[in-house]
């Protein structure tokens, strides 16, 4: 699939996305529902590539280099749920910078860094901006007891900056790369017709993770029969490691409980992969 046909057949299904929304009442765990599938199904398999990342990164994997990693990646993702159990609103914070710096790599052949960055944050500021009271009842669920008041607040600048750095970026592919404004249109709108966790279900599941697969595909140029095989293991792993590490502390069939497996489950998995990307990132640009 080519980067304009992604952009393509993502706006549409954006489009669509809202019309259903707009005749559709969705509870709030009936949202989380369909997040956590859909990041079962389309989210997570993209970090589960991470082992055949590794191996291009270190070259000839050897016994001791594999474990190695493994053990590293494990390292990471525990120490982050153990920070975020400790300190959860610092860690909430710590999750948006995070995020903010990695989503930045979706536009990373189409815009300048700067612009990459501004869209990055974006991603993560917009729906909180348009949407600031049901971000405050998933924050609480997080245990960010932040009220919307506040949120709206503190999220007034920022969002309208975001406002602004999105019409830059939209005005600057206008021209040369069409469907990339139209792109980038369509997020807008679906930041602000509809729910934070819709938006992110959207935006996650299937623009940020289909492009990152088909990125390390066509770079350690591996058959899409391998990329499942691993996209499953792995995955289920993630999946049995979350519910294993939260069963014990909160209970799943709930709101609450589910909106912590999602996120902090994400949290967990993110530091060790943003790590492992960024020296991706650099090796696939350069060559070295």
């Amino acid at each position: 699939m080519t980067s304009n046909l992604h952009s393509v057949v993502f706006s549409l299904t954006v489009a669509l996305v809202i019309v259903l929304t707009s005749h559709a009442v969705f509870s709030i765990y009936a949202q989380l529902v369909i997040l956590a599938g859909a990041v079962m199904l389309a989210g997570l398999p993209h970090g589960a590539l991470d082992p055949l990342v590794s191996n291009y990164l270190i070259g000839e994997s050897s016994f001791r280099r594999t474990s190695l990693f493994y053990l590293s990646y494990l390292l990471k993702a525990g120490m982050a749920f153990i920070f975020w159990l400790w300190q959860p609103e610092i860690m909430l914070l710590l999750f948006f910078v995070f995020s903010a710096w990695h989503f930045s790599d979706d536009w990373r052949e189409t815009l300048p860094r700067l612009h990459q960055i501004g869209v990055g944050i974006s991603m993560v500021v917009l729906p909180i901006f348009f949407q600031p009271l049901e971000t405050a009842l998933l924050f609480s669920y997080l245990g960010a007891d932040w009220p919307e008041p506040m949120i709206r607040s503190v999220s007034f600048l920022p969002g309208i900056f975001c406002c602004v750095i999105m019409f830059l970026a939209i005005a600057y592919t206008t021209r040369n790369r069409p469907w990339v404004s139209v792109e980038l249109l369509s997020l807008c709108g679906l930041a602000a017709l509809t729910s934070p966790l819709i938006f992110f279900s959207v935006y996650f599941c299937l623009l940020h993770s289909p492009r990152h697969i088909i990125k390390v595909i066509k770079v350690l140029k591996i058959s899409a029969r391998k990329a499942l095989l691993y996209a499953v293991v792995f995955t289920f792993l993630a999946v049995v490691i979350t519910l294993f590490a939260l069963a014990s502390r909160v209970e799943i069939a709930s709101a609450s409980g589910l909106t912590q497996a999602v996120f902090i489950g994400l949290f967990c998995l993110t530091v060790p992969h943003m790590f492992l990307i960024h020296r991706f990132q650099r090796k696939s640009a350069t060559g070295d």
